[in-house]
């Protein structure tokens, strides 16, 4: 299993309140945009919004089917940062 972190981008993020969002594996199975939803509907409001476009077009990059867990963090300065761990093939 590959762990990684990756900032996706920044949003408006004015009561500088951290917010994390962890997504449960059936919602992965579905992909990028059930991922991006999920998030977005979970943080709520345009921040919400803003948060799942990312994620989602984020996740519709990787193959959704790699990933294994998947977390979501808005930092206080508005940084999205997305955490996961993607399984390993062996060849």
């Amino acid at each position: 299993m590959i762990a990684a972190s990756k900032i996706v981008g920044t949003v408006d993020n004015p009561d500088q309140v951290e917010r994390r969002v962890s997504v449960p594996g059936p919602v992965m199975i579905l992909g990028g945009a059930a991922i991006g939803t999920y998030i977005g509907l979970n943080i709520g409001g345009g921040m919400g919004a803003a948060v799942g476009a990312l994620v989602g077009a984020f996740v519709g990059a990787l193959a959704a089917g790699m990933i294994k867990d998947f977390e979501a963090i808005v930092h206080p300065n508005g940084k999205v940062e997305v955490r996961y761990k993607v399984r390993g093939f062996r060849t």
